[in-house]
């Protein structure tokens, strides 16, 4: 049988086969480290990176690095305010569902730190930012006061407990204007049983012009249309003396005026009849 010849590369070729030969096993020799991870930054290096992107408030981006750090390097210096970081990234890009987990759990690990103060500034500031509209539930509010009464009380002399006040002052009014909303619901149905404890409690709870004239002028009108004269002229005469200069009082005193004359002893039962009268003759 006669043998095959093998056939012969082209001048030229054999150079070029060997050469990628010799390539291949360096490739391979090495071990393919064109494809190996590059090295984990140090904890430092993110933490630079971290505040590099938060100066720049692109707080997405910052997030990842301080997140490596608490992952990577639990013991490192930069763990702490990294934690803290990445709270306070979520609270200043506005999203503060996120921003309150963090912060809550920064809290319960380091209770005593220095910067709690903050912290409970932002859980606050948090929660009154969630309060949508005045027909929702109340409940960030109330959480919202609780973490600023807690911040006065706690740390008097800080900073944060000073911005406090301003803030608590507009929480407390927005939690009086959702109790209104509720309390003129039931007088509005004519439900003035109903709607008298909830005036009431405005009163108790609430103090400043704005709320407080506006209830007792509520608690004075039920008591009318429940045909209880003596509470009505008490809430009454209460409004004139106490907010003198109130629109409320104003009404108030043409009550009064008609409790001594007897107007309005008959009326109709219906409330939007006794609404339209009142209305026509110059009330609220």
């Amino acid at each position: 049988m006669p043998c095959r010849r093998r056939p012969r590369l082209r001048p030229g070729s054999e150079a070029l086969f060997l050469l990628g030969i010799v390539f291949l096993a360096a490739f391979l020799g090495s071990g393919c480290t064109w494809f190996k991870e590059k090295p984990e930054l140090s904890a430092e290096e993110n933490y630079r990176k971290g505040m590099a992107e938060f100066e720049a408030k692109d707080y997405d981006d910052a997030i990842p690095f301080f997140q490596k750090i608490l992952e990577n390097y639990p013991f490192s210096i930069h763990a702490l305010p990294a934690e803290l970081k990445i709270a306070e990234s979520y609270f200043l890009d506005e999203k503060y569902p996120e921003a309150l987990v963090h912060l809550q759990g920064f809290e319960e690990l380091h209770p005593t730190n220095e910067q709690i103060p903050y912290v409970l500034w932002m859980k606050a500031v948090s929660f009154d930012e969630q309060f949508s509209t005045i027909d929702r539930d109340i409940s960030s509010l109330e959480n919202a006061r609780r973490e600023l009464e807690g911040l006065q009380s706690r740390f008097p002399a800080s900073p944060y407990a000073e911005e406090a006040g301003p803030l608590l002052e507009k929480v407390l009014k927005r939690m009086a204007e959702r109790d209104f909303y509720v309390a003129r619901f039931y007088y509005r149905d004519a439900q003035y049983r109903a709607a008298l404890p909830r005036f009431r409690h405005i009163l108790d709870a609430y103090s400043g012009k704005g709320i407080k004239d506006r209830a007792l002028y509520y608690v004075g009108k039920c008591h009318y249309f429940l045909k209880e004269e003596d509470p009505a002229r008490a809430a009454f005469e209460e409004l004139v003396e106490t907010f003198s200069d109130s629109r409320y009082a104003v009404h108030a005193r043409k009550f009064l005026q008609d409790l001594e004359g007897g107007r309005f002893t008959i009326i109709s039962k219906y409330f939007r009849l006794k609404e339209r009268t009142l209305w026509y003759f110059g009330y609220e």
